[in-house]
């Protein structure tokens, strides 16, 4: 059976860690904001991803394991539920190592469709609805 996450694969670099090796807690945040972004583009229609259309309303992080320079890492994103009349999901990430199952760190992210012409919260685009659907309850 295939995995029912969507993997964005990173290589630790130099930017991503302190003096002493060891990845900024922040840029776990970046990490999952550019695997969001992939899996948004990798699953919709192009017209329904241009921005501001998805905005983060809460944002957690949990670290376990230290992750330094040159680790290969999979952040797997996965949907652990959504409203689409109301515009709402909340997406979750576990980092592992690539190859490995055992969590580096686990988050969440809650998103809302927003019409930045009207000014308010819309409805989720029937493609994202499509997607949500093949990624949810990923980590069950």
């Amino acid at each position: 059976m295939a995995n029912r996450y969507y993997v964005y694969e990173h290589v630790v670099i130099p930017q991503d860690v302190t003096l002493q090796g060891i990845a900024y807690d922040a840029r776990f945040l970046d990490w999952a904001c550019t695997a969001r972004e992939r899996m948004l583009v990798d699953n919709m229609a192009e017209e329904e991803t241009q921005p501001p259309a998805f905005l983060t309303g809460e944002v957690g992080i949990r670290y376990m394991i230290p992750v330094f320079l040159h680790d290969r890492l999979e952040v797997r994103v996965g949907v652990a539920d959504y409203t689409q009349k109301t515009g709402r999901v909340r997406l979750i990430f576990r980092f592992v190592k690539k190859g490995h199952i055992q969590s580096l760190a686990e988050g969440f992210q809650n998103l809302y469709c927003y019409d930045r012409n009207e000014g308010e919260r819309i409805a989720l685009p029937a493609t994202f609805v499509e997607m949500a659907e093949r990624y949810r309850d990923a980590f069950s």
